[in-house]
């Protein structure tokens, strides 16, 4: 009998399930949007920014470096959500 690695039982929290997934492509779609409008209009002009911030508070808002703060945020709610969503499918 083989045992799965620790960091892989940790994976499939983030990943291996619908909820985790559709928020991961959420904060995906947000990242998009704030690059293409960064790219589009001046940096002033609008706060597409602030969809990716909300999207991954609160770990976002605690980073220095905000890309990396989204990035933490995501996986670590990502793996918040999926551990929930486990816990409520191992329920019934």
């Amino acid at each position: 009998m083989t045992s799965t690695p620790a960091w892989r039982a940790w994976l499939r929290f983030p990943i291996d399930n619908w909820p985790s997934r559709i928020y991961l492509l959420l904060v995906a779609a947000a990242v998009a949007f704030a690059a293409v409008d960064s790219a589009l209009t001046s940096p002033d002009a609008s706060f597409s920014a602030i969809y990716m911030l909300i999207l991954t508070a609160p770990i976002s808002l605690l980073a220095a470096i905000p890309l990396v703060g989204v990035a933490i945020g995501a996986l670590v709610n990502a793996t918040v959500i999926g551990a929930l969503a486990h816990l409520a499918r191992a329920r019934h």
